[in-house]
């Protein structure tokens, strides 16, 4: 099982700046963000967060990044399949104005290793 510790050191691995932890009955919110990201009021604009539930092994983020001038996602970790369909797990938002794009995801199977997949391609 996947501890509070080891997200932190995964979103650090991956570039990203931890800001704040904070434990929860089963698990852990991770405030961070990326380094090229001025964080500023409203702070939900620019943060992102991880909830992470460790009794359903059950993930919530969203993860923002700066778009300078180009970034390819490529998702296909986001399709969770349920009795044959594919229930779409990551919703992206662009901020053109900031040049900010975030993807909110909730991950219920493999979620350790789909949040990585995600914060790979949102450095």
């Amino acid at each position: 099982m996947t501890s509070c510790a080891d997200l932190e050191r995964i979103i650090k691995m991956h570039g990203f700046k931890v800001k704040s932890t904070q434990p929860t009955i089963n698990g852990c919110i991770i405030d961070f963000y990326h380094p090229k990201i001025e964080i500023k009021p409203p702070v939900s604009y620019f943060l992102s967060s991880v909830v992470y539930d460790q009794n359903r092994n059950m993930l919530e983020t969203t993860i923002r990044s700066k778009v300078d001038r180009f970034k390819e996602l490529y998702l296909d970790y986001c399709c969770e399949s349920e009795n044959g369909e594919c229930l779409q797990m990551c919703r992206p938002h662009f901020h053109a104005e900031e040049k900010i794009v975030s993807v909110e995801a909730t991950f219920y199977k493999n979620p350790i290793k789909k949040f990585e997949r995600l914060l790979e391609e949102m450095k």
